[in-house]
């Protein structure tokens, strides 16, 4: 059986209900453990800032100064794309980080545009 990573704090645990029944300090509603539910993949991209990583604890183990909800970077669940697009006003970019690092008039949670799954 594979493992089941946080999407919040990059635990992991073979078992989802003994991940999601345990307290994850880093869920900004201070709740339990949340699947992360995308592909494993060679690399992990924050989805507020477009920062990356080689596994998800490590990415969700550093600080993100885009993510309206907490302090922490939040992988991308998405699959790997030719072109992002901003989830809230449908502008479009070849990268996650130049996507995010442009500001968006229309997102109701932060300054920055996010990508669609």
């Amino acid at each position: 059986m594979p493992e089941v990573f946080c999407k919040f704090c990059g635990y992991s645990h073979r078992d989802i209900r003994a991940l999601t029944n345990a307290r994850c300090q880093k869920n900004p509603d201070g709740e339990r453990h949340e699947p992360y539910d995308g592909d494993e993949k060679e690399r992990y991209f924050c989805k507020y800032c477009g920062y990356s990583h080689r596994d998800i604890r490590s990415l969700t183990n550093a600080r993100c100064q885009k993510n309206p909800d907490g302090d922490w970077h939040e992988p991308y669940e998405g699959d790997e794309k030719d072109r992002y697009i901003c989830k809230y006003c449908g502008y479009s970019h070849r990268d996650i980080r130049s996507l995010t690092n442009a500001r968006c008039r229309n997102n109701p949670h932060g300054d920055y545009h996010e990508p669609e799954r």
